[in-house]
Parts: C-alpha cells; sequence; structure tokens
C-alpha cells in the first residue's frame, strides 16, 4: 500500500521544519516558533489529505487572520488533518496523542497542547496554556465536546475548555464536521469516526484502505465573542448544532451535491 509510506515521508518531512527552527530559538523566540509550527502542522494536513484521498467541501468563511478560537464537534483524528489544512493553528489534543506514531511526531513538533481531560488540575494547567497560547496572538483550535463520537449527535460543550477564550474575549468560531466515504460499502461512522475501543493501528489501517473520503466542513457565518464561559460553550454548541449533518450509517454513504472541494 502506498499510502503508509507517503504518509510516513511527509510526517518526517513536515516534523523536521518546527525541529529545525527550534535548533535556531535563540533569535526567533517564542510566538515565531508556534507559528512555524503551526504552518508547518498545516502543510502536513494538505498533504495528507490528497494522499488519503480526502476531499474537502468546505461551506462558511474560514478564519484566517489574527488570533481567534475555533470550536468544532470531534468525530476522528481525522478532524485534525482537515482544520490542519485549512488555517494554521496550535491544536489542543487528548494526552494520548503524544505518544501516538506519525500524529504525535508532528503534534509535538508543531507545539500542540495536551490535555488529560478527565483530570481537573490538568484541564486548568492546560487552560494556562491556551491563555498563553491567545496572549502571543496565535490561533488555537480545539474539541470541546472532551471526546470523540460516532457522529450521531452533538455532545455539550465543555465550558471550562472556553475558559481561556472567554477571558480574552477573542473571536470564537464554530465549524461542525462530518464526513461521507462514497462508494464504500463500510460506514463512515466506523471506518473514518474513531470513538470505540479498536486499537490506532487497526484503525489507521482501515482508513489508510478507503478509495474515498469526503470531508464536510462548515464554518458560522461570524465569530462568537463573550466573556461567560458557559455562555460561549452553549452558543458555540448551538451553531455547531445547527450545521451538523450526522455521519451517514451503514448504506448511507454516498455524497449529496455539495460546493465544489476546497483546492
Amino acid at each position: 500500500m502506498i499510502k503508509l509510506p507517503l504518509v510516513l515521508l511527509s510526517t518526517a518531512f513536515f516534523a523536521a521544519i518546527p525541529a529545525f527552527a527550534r535548533a535556531l530559538a535563540w533569535p526567533l523566540g517564542p510566538a515565531r516558533l508556534l507559528r512555524i509550527g503551526a504552518r508547518a502542522c498545516s502543510g502536513w494536513g494538505r498533504v495528507s489529505c490528497a494522499i488519503l484521498g480526502v476531499r474537502r467541501e468546505v461551506h462558511g468563511p474560514i478564519p484566517r487572520e489574527g488570533v481567534f478560537l475555533v470550536a468544532a464537534n470531534h468525530l476522528s483524528y481525522l478532524d485534525i488533518l482537515v482544520l490542519a489544512s485549512l488555517y494554521p493553528s496550535v491544536f489542543l489534543a487528548k494526552r494520548e496523542i503524544a505518544s501516538w506514531p506519525v500524529f504525535g511526531w508532528i503534534a509535538r513538533g508543531a507545539g500542540t497542547l495536551f490535555v488529560d481531560r478527565v483530570q481537573p488540575k490538568d484541564v486548568v494547567r492546560a487552560g494556562r496554556e491556551m491563555g498563553g497560547i491567545l496572549a502571543l496572538g496565535l490561533p488555537l483550535t480545539i474539541f470541546p465536546e472532551g471526546r470523540s463520537t460516532p457522529g450521531t449527535a452533538v455532545l455539550p460543550f465543555l465550558p471550562s475548555l472556553l475558559e481561556p477564550a472567554a477571558r480574552a474575549r477573542v473571536p470564537c468560531w464554530a465549524v461542525s464536521l462530518s464526513y461521507a466515504t462514497p462508494g464504500s460499502a463500510e460506514p463512515p461512522s466506523h471506518s473514518v469516526c474513531w470513538h470505540d475501543s479498536r486499537n490506532f493501528a487497526t484503525h489507521f489501517k482501515d482508513l489508510l484502505a478507503l478509495r474515498r473520503i469526503v470531508a464536510r466542513v462548515r464554518f458560522a457565518e461570524s465569530p462568537v465573542v463573550s466573556a461567560d464561559r458557559k455562555e460561549l460553550a452553549q452558543e458555540l454548541w448551538r451553531r455547531v448544532s445547527a450545521s451538523f449533518e450526522p455521519v451517514a450509517p451503514a448504506g448511507a454513504g454516498a455524497a449529496s451535491p455539495s460546493p465544489a472541494p476546497t483546492p
């Protein structure tokens, strides 16, 4: 299978960029280092989507300039590739990803923040780091459901993960994600969504076998700004839920008419 070595090569290439930048850390500074990592992660996302046959269909304006936070529903590790391919950003991810092959390599190098969401103290620690990222003027992407799902509905957003954005009153963009696998007998709720206890390597192998994946990305038309984290969580959840398309179960994987794919 040619996809796996290509993914490994592209990951090694883009992971080397922030590693080289860190070797020159003394003249660059933390903000510039993180920007380099975010751009490397974005390039990795674009190349990986091309290798994996992921066609991105995007609705709504993609935030690109200034400091902002993106809050998305969470279905799969593929979410990171898809969103990274659209704009440079620092991501907040679960702690386990740091030790994964492929994803862990680039995530660590790109400056991804890691959090153990079941440990309140670690959420507080991650919140401080998130505030630092926003204070440096860098975009941040999070998945406030707190875990991935099979794509039947959007879980309530955790206000604690939005505290840094509320405190800094930065613009927060809601985005919903959904997937389809046209021509595949395997439903995307199983082949793309990763929400159960299946081994990562096994799931990734099955994902590599898919010939085509359609990623539907829907951005809200405008951002939300609020100093109240609960209000912010509720409004972002409402906007994501309003545009969310449930992931097709078995027998319903065909793509519906949609805009041209994002280049």
